[in-house]
């Protein structure tokens, strides 16, 4: 079996499609960094309804390099320092693992027949900290996201380039968790059995996995 998992919403407690469970990073970085909260969010992540068009959504597909975006757009909301600095808070700040999902990973992770991998919207640096820094490499087989890919999770490609790759066959049906219910339409149409995560029940409940909890 495959079992694919997004990674913000799923295994880190942080943006989430429904708003009353999000867990904001920068929710104290005018306070910490001097940095104009609301400016930088539409700026660099760009409005509802536009987001695919921001500077966050070129990063995310490969387009365009993280720090050189961040540098053109933190001098105007007020931050003056090395890029790396605010990288470092992000990342950092962007990182509450949820504890009660990676217990069960380490479990799924413990069955020998069983294949875990990432499959998120990542821009290039994110992706290397959440792989090595955060250690998720130790728990799964491999990381798929968008950059490296060149594709968002909400395009379809993205999808059926992790088929390509892992040569999944139609009838292999992997297992996917995901906050965001767009996203599991998009991977059910390539052939995955997509669930929506909302709480730790989703994965403990499934009907393909109950057994191993046993």
């Amino acid at each position: 079996m495959i079992i694919f998992f997004d990674v913000d919403g799923v295994l880190i407690n942080g943006w989430h499609a429904n708003p009353s469970l999000r867990k904001p990073w920068d929710l104290n970085i005018e306070k910490d960094l001097g940095v104009d909260r609301g400016g930088f969010q539409r700026r660099f992540f760009g409005i509802d309804g536009f987001r695919h068009l921001s500077p966050m959504a070129e990063c995310a597909s490969g387009r365009r390099d993280l720090k050189e975006a961040l540098r053109k757009i933190l001098p105007s909301v007020g931050f003056s320092g090395p890029v790396d600095d605010f990288v470092k808070y992000w990342f950092e700040k962007d990182s509450l693992i949820n504890d009660d999902v990676m217990k069960l990973v380490r479990r799924l992770a413990d069955d020998g027949e069983i294949k875990l991998f990432l499959a998120t919207g990542q821009e290039h640096y994110r992706a290397r900290y959440l792989w090595d820094d955060l250690g998720f490499r130790h728990h799964f087989d491999g990381i798929f996201y968008s950059a490296s890919i060149g594709f968002s999770k909400k395009e379809r490609q993205f999808f059926q380039a992790i088929n390509r790759a892992l040569d999944i066959s139609p009838d292999e049906k992997p297992l996917f968790f995901d906050d965001q219910p767009e996203i599991i339409s998009l991977a059910n149409e390539a052939g995955w059995d997509g669930k929506e995560f909302i709480s730790v029940e989703d994965i403990q409940n499934h009907r393909r996995l109950v057994h191993i909890w046993r």
